[in-house]
């Protein structure tokens, strides 16, 4: 089966997954409606919005997305019970209120921010779903049971068919690229000098491993733990690299056949071996460029080991620092883009009163928050907008022609699980993957059904229409007002660099403070190696350069 959907381009994990998901959201609809929630279609579509392939990913994204709900429910509750039937009231509410969300998501990492993005557009459904005040206390509960009862079943269909071995895979690429760092290091020692040798490439393979750090460590304070382990060691070795392009090196024939015994040992699974060669390797490392940053890496090293062995580390969790970039100027710009295209639906929609834009608001506080951290999101809205328009094609054209030939709830609720089951294949197919997940979202969005259903058609094409019409909106937004993309995140990475490396020398540092900084320095210079392995030569020699001032500025304190 996998040949043969590989044939006509679809990829065998990501039908594996689709198809799981399709089903648990399906049975995630049915027993909603059982529970006689007024909107079970939500629980579907929070079965799609958790589904992880990894059990860790599954289980943090579910708290985070339960916890954002939680937050976002509250807060519309908040916001409309404060504003009443004053529309701008309630519009401009929430629109501070996701725009905080917006700045808040940009400067945390991880899942944490994607908590705080759901705490934004849950408010949103709240604040802009609720017909009457009368109706906001019920329709705050059923919106947080729906979601709750969609993370129950994604946690629990997803944990089934979930296999734990693949979160292990990280772990073992980095010992390869650890143990490919030292041979690196060897042939340096070998020849008396890094003339020809790659050390940039290895240090762009570092950044890649570490863009993967975020999803090993989730699920658990142990795997927490092993991704902050990981990045000390991914550290460790950029800063080896980082003084070997710094400082001379001499011929030691002795200390490259010790690196390179070292290298070996990293792949075996004998701990005592790799201690003894790692031992030696640092004796003969003494009085050497790179002293200091070895002695780093086998601490670093033995923290791995230990961990391996117990779970846990000799030392306190505080004695390395692992520091990580913050874009603050990339948040100050997304929350006052948020604020400006939020604020002015709110008074289009407030002097107009049509209806339809509560819609288009409710889509641009979720685009404009969701979206809002990838890394070219104006190039993301384009395939969002494939995706939406098709899910309101198809929402549409049952609304019209096949809805008001059943009568009950459950009757339409069964119409629509053949698109869903039917879902998950353009999820697995190489074209159509960008916007499948959005059109499963949004055709879940607009799928209200109620008894006596009569088909309203201006009514629905012009919700339809104001749905697909945010990802346009947030796609001109995000082009015209601060532009984002590589190269501007690149720019303000550069800026923040040069600003920390103005500091460091203005200013005498103290142990403590000099880890902090090496800590968010090599990050900074991970992130800008990823970067430019997107951008161009130009632009791996700027890494480059910066690599070297870092590293020159460091050394200042040895």
């Amino acid at each position: 089966m996998k040949s043969w959907l590989a044939k006509y381009g679809f990829d065998y994990s990501r039908f594996r997954f689709g198809t799981r998901t399709a089903i648990a959201a399906c049975l995630a609809l049915i027993i909603a409606w059982a529970l006689g929630l007024e909107h079970p279609q939500w629980s579907a579509m929070t079965v799609w919005g958790v589904s992880q392939p990894t059990r860790g990913l599954l289980l943090e994204k579910a708290g985070y997305r339960s916890l954002g709900t939680l937050i976002g429910t509250t807060m519309g509750i908040v916001i409309v019970t404060l504003a009443g039937d004053n529309v701008l009231i309630a519009a401009t509410g929430l629109t501070v209120w996701v725009t905080l969300c917006v700045y808040g998501a940009h400067l945390l990492h991880g899942l944490i921010s994607y908590g705080a993005v759901l705490a934004g557009y849950s408010s949103s459904m709240v604040v802009l779903l609720s017909r009457t005040p009368d109706a906001l206390l019920p329709l705050g509960i059923d919106r947080l049971i729906t979601v709750l009862l969609g993370v129950m079943i994604a946690l629990v269909v997803g944990w089934l068919f979930t296999y734990r071995r693949a979160e292990q895979t990280l772990v073992n690429k980095v010992r390869r690229q650890t143990a490919e760092t030292l041979r690196t290091i060897a042939r340096a020692y070998d020849q008396g000098s890094i003339d020809k040798i790659p050390l940039h490439d290895q240090i762009t393979n570092l950044a890649h491993l570490e863009t993967q750090l975020a999803d090993h460590g989730s699920g658990s304070p142990s795997a927490h733990l092993s991704a902050k382990l990981l990045r000390r060691l991914i550290n460790s070795q950029l800063g080896l690299l980082a003084q070997l392009e710094t400082c001379s090196v001499k011929h030691r024939e002795g200390l490259a056949e010790a690196l390179r015994e070292s290298a070996q040992a990293l792949t075996g699974s004998d701990v005592a071996l790799v201690r003894e060669t790692l031992a030696k390797t640092r004796k003969l490392m003494t009085d050497t460029t790179l002293e200091h940053e070895f002695r780093d890496f086998i601490d670093a090293i033995e923290d791995r080991i230990q961990f391996r062995e117990s779970g846990t580390t000799a030392k306190s969790k505080t004695d390395f620092s692992v520091l990580l970039h913050r874009d603050w100027r990339g948040a100050k710009q997304a929350s006052i883009r948020t604020f400006a295209v939020m604020l002015l639906i709110s008074f289009v929609w407030s002097y107009t009163g049509w209806f339809q834009l509560a819609y288009l608001l409710l889509g641009a506080s979720v685009m404009l928050t969701l979206f809002s951290t990838v890394e070219n999101p104006a190039k993301t809205m384009y395939y969002v907008f494939l995706g939406q328009t098709a899910a309101a094609i198809v929402a549409v054209t049952i609304q019209a022609f096949i809805w008001p030939q059943v009568d009950s709830v459950l009757a339409m609720l069964l119409c629509l699980m053949p698109v869903i089951l039917v879902a998950g294949l353009p999820l697995s197919h190489n074209k159509t993957s960008p916007g499948a997940m959005d059109f499963n979202i949004v055709f879940l969005l607009l799928m209200q059904p109620y008894t006596e259903y009569h088909f309203e058609t201006e009514v629905s094409l012009g919700i339809a229409s104001a749905v697909v019409a945010a990802p346009l909106l947030a796609m001109a937004s995000y082009k015209l007002v601060f532009p984002t993309n590589i190269r501007s995140r690149q720019r303000h990475l550069l800026k923040a660099l040069d600003r920390e490396l103005e500091e460091l020398e203005a200013r005498r540092l103290t142990a403590n403070q000099l880890k902090r900084y090496r800590a968010r320095f090599y990050h900074r210079l991970l992130r800008l190696y990823q970067m430019a392995d997107r951008l161009g030569f130009n632009d791996k020699l700027t890494a480059a350069r910066y690599l070297i001032r870092v590293q020159q500025q460091l050394n200042r304190y040895k």
